[in-house]
This record gives C-alpha cells, structure tokens and sequence, in this order.
C-alpha cells in the first residue's frame, strides 16, 4: 500500500514480504529484517524501540518503532515480523504524516496469520497472548512540561520546575502510567503509578486500571532531581476506565493523540474548542524516561513475598536494611581511638507486613557477643509505625579466633574476630513490646543517604531511653554479618 499527497509530501507505506526460511530465533528474525528492510534502504534511522514479543495463532511476533528523517520532515518506522512454523514473514510501515493513519490502522487490522501445521512445534517462550493491533499505540509516549513563572518581551521565563506524564503500552496488553511533577511554586512532590490493562478496537483504546496511588514527597533544597520524605498519600486518587478515541500527529516528533469525551485524572484537563479532552504524548525510547521513582520504590507487580495476611505493603520503608551503628572507643586520653568493637541496631521491613529488629553488642572488653533479636508484624497508618512483637530472644555467642588481645591487636583485627560467630552460649526469651512510632524518611544531603527517623514517647527494649532514633539505608552488603537466627 502507498499512498501520498503530492501538493504537500505526505505519505503512508505499508508493505508484507513474501514468507522465508526462519534462522531458527525469532529475536533474530526481527534483527535481521530491521537491518535489510530499514537500515539499508532508510537513511538516519534510529536503532528499534522494542515491544513485547506476543503469540498469535502460534506465531512469535515481534515489533518494533524507529524515527527517520526524509528530506528534512520527521517519520515514524514500524517493523512486525512474525516467525513459526519454521518460516518467518514481516510487514513495513513508514509515514510521514497522520493524515493516513485511518488507512494504515484498517491496513494492521486486517493482517491475519494462519494456523498451520509442521512437525516443529513452535517456541511460545511463555509469552502472553495478544491480538496484533495493540501494536498500533505500543511503546513510551510522554508529555513533559517546563514550568513557567512568566513571560519577558514575549520569551518564556523558565523557573526550573517541570510537570511529567508518561504511558507505557507494553505490547501484551498491559500499561503503566506514571506522573512527576516538581514545581518551584507548590510545596511538595507529586508522584503518581498506576497500571491496568488496554485493549484496542480501530481507533478506540480503552485503559482498565487494576492498581494505582498517588504520593506527596517532601523535596530536597535546591535539588530538582532529589527526593526527600513520604509526607503523605493521597486520599482521592480514583481509578478511572476511560475509552479514548485517538490518532497520530507529525508535529516536530510523532506525537498520540488521546481524546476522551471528559477529563481524566491521570491525564488532566486540556479541552479542545468543542468541549473534547485532548492529550498529547510524544514518542520516546523506552529506556529513556525522565521520570524516576522515589526512593525504595517497588513497582505494584514487582512484589514477590506472599502477603501473609491480606495486602502487601509498598513503602519506603519496605525490603530496606535500616541500620544504626556506633563504634566502641578507648575511653580518656586526648585522642579516642576506636578498640574494633560495635554496637548495632537493625531493622528490616518486608512487604508481606512482617518486620525483623536485631541488636548485636560486640564490645572488645568482653569475649562473648550480645545478640538481640525478634520477630513479628507491622502495619502503617500515615506517619504512624506500630510494631507487634510475636517472638524474640536475647542471647550470647562466642566468637571465632578470640580472645581479643587489646593493645595487642589493631582495631581491623579485632573487628573481624568481633563480626564472626561461633556458638550459641546462653539464650533468653525476650520482652516483646507493642509500640507505635511516628516515622519519617529523609535524604540527608552530604551524607548521600536515606534515614529513617523513628520517634516515640517511651522507652522501649529496642530503642531504650530517649526520644528519636535514627537508622541509615544500608545495602545488604554492607549490614552488619549475623549468625543463622531461628
């Protein structure tokens, strides 16, 4: 199919090649047809954006976009190939201009590939299955906006804060959406994730969210990159299934057009002059996102831990190492020179809403090691943590390669006796204590590390006296070695 307008250039291409021998990889297939197809005949086409491989009929189909330049008017390229059956088949779409797009969506409709028969069984690799015309909005489209403080002999005044939205149409049927805005005049942080699924019928998507939140961050002074605290959730963030009618436009890039009869809350208010909501997003390589997520954030389908009773929990505080550690001194003298000997608090959050708190007291000046530990669940409320202990044990453990020798011994050596573990001496049920903290999370500039603030107005068997207790995000690394707990 070729058509064209020959007053202003505009075109649409849409070719299928004849059927060929398979390499035997669909990847490879792909490869190989985006090469001879569209690298050697395309002058100044960009490497693939690629999609989610899918089955159909059993087929292994594969796409992909690239943006080429054609006598100085940007193009969008699409590349599907289809391999199984121990053949492989592609189809070429390039145009310039949505003017066609109605064509070339009847054109990608009307593909159909057919069940055959071989004794190869073809290779599914698990892929989810999908209907091909998905294919027609998949891929990263983004709306990123600067912020604007006003305007001078006409020219924008650029104030440094940015507002962001971002699709992701994976090619098996599923989205994720994701918002950021950080703006000089307006307090805190806006995060928003949502994901679904989509289906697409001609020129109509229709988004099914599943999941979503949105967030307010705390910000970091003069930093419009860096994240500072959970300050809270918002409370009115609707799921909303929305049919939107779109099209594709060739301004300065290729842009999507979404069009929905209301406004959205993913998406906003932008009202065209017959009352119509119009969106617009750009094409984008799918590893170049601008927008990133806050500091221990785990994406709603990433969670792998079985929730234990009911919901799993995503926080900043969630699959963590929060870590307090001081180092044992020699006392008096001008100078306080370490012995080797530590004292460590550690907490661990996962998201199936259990937690675990350690102490380990590992003093130079006595032979043995003190280990305190427990067990149980958490649940968050806001700002408030409450930790419900269900079993604990306060023990005592010799060490491997003691006694310490002070003053005989550099503190290197003694650190590394005092780290390792031997065997369990004496072992204690421990006083298990319920207790509600009111928490926070803040990116301490200099240190370049997340804290954890807990807050609390009694003593307790982990935090003993005071007020506050600070713990420091500590890669599992690098936290403190302990022995095999029960």
């Amino acid at each position: 199919m070729f058509i064209t307008d020959n007053k202003t250039g505009v075109y649409a291409i849409a070719i299928v090649t004849q059927s060929m021998a398979s390499t035997g990889s669909a990847e490879s297939d792909f490869t190989s047809q985006w090469k001879s197809l569209l690298v050697n005949t395309v002058n100044s086409i960009t490497g693939p954006v690629k999609l989610s491989p899918a089955i159909d009929e059993g087929w292994e189909i594969h796409s992909g976009n690239g943006n080429y330049v054609d006598r100085g008017i940007k193009g969008l390229a699409t590349l599907i190939t289809a391999t199984g059956y121990d053949k492989t088949v592609a189809a070429v779409i390039m145009t310039n201009t949505q003017q066609y797009q109605n064509d070339l969506l009847t054109f990608i409709n009307s593909l159909e590939l057919a069940k055959m028969t071989s004794n190869t069984t073809p290779n599914n690799n698990s892929v989810t299955n999908n209907k091909i015309n998905n294919s027609s909005i998949a891929g990263l489209w983004v709306n990123y906006n600067n912020e604007v403080s006003g305007y001078y002999n006409g020219y924008a005044q650029y104030s440094g804060g940015y507002m962001r939205r971002e699709y992701l149409f994976n090619a098996d049927g599923t989205y994720t959406f994701r918002a950021k805005d950080w703006m000089v005049y307006v307090k805190d942080i806006l995060f928003v994730y949502e994901t679904g699924t989509y289906s697409v019928n001609g020129n109509q998507a229709t988004l099914s969210p599943k999941t979503g939140r949105g967030e307010w961050w705390s910000k970091v002074a003069n930093n419009t990159k860096a994240w500072g605290k959970l300050v809270r959730a918002s409370t009115d963030y609707k799921l909303e299934q929305t049919t939107y009618t779109f099209d594709f436009a060739s301004y300065s890039e290729v842009t999507l057009l979404l069009r929905s009869a209301r406004p959205t809350q993913r998406d906003g208010k932008d009202g065209d002059k017959t009352g119509v909501q119009e969106f617009r997003y750009t094409t984008r390589d799918i590893n170049n996102s601008l927008i990133d997520n806050p500091p221990g954030f785990k994406n709603i389908s990433d969670n792998k831990t079985t929730p234990t009773s009911g919901n799993t929990i995503n926080s900043p505080l969630t699959e963590r190492v929060w870590e307090a550690k001081t180092y044992e001194k020699y006392p008096g003298g001008v100078m306080s020179y370490h012995t080797g000997g530590h004292q460590v608090h550690q907490y661990v959050f996962n998201a199936n809403g259990t937690y675990r708190f350690v102490y380990v007291g590992a003093s130079a000046y006595t032979e043995l090691n003190i280990l305190k530990y427990e067990s149980g669940t958490y649940t968050l409320n806001g700002n408030q943590l409450t930790l419900t202990p269900t079993q604990g044990n306060n023990e005592e453990w010799s060490v491997v390669g003691g006694p310490v020798k002070l003053g005989g011994m550099s503190e290197t050596q003694v650190r590394k006796i005092k780290e390792s573990w031997n065997k369990r001496i004496k072992s204690t049920q421990r006083k298990l204590e319920k207790n509600v903290y009111t928490f926070r999370i803040e990116y301490l500039q200099g240190n370049e590390v997340n804290a954890l603030i807990l807050e609390y107005n009694r003593s307790t068997e982990r935090e003993s006296n005071g007020s506050v207790a600070y713990y420091f995000e500590t890669s599992a690394a690098k936290s403190i070695v302990l022995p095999k707990l029960n």
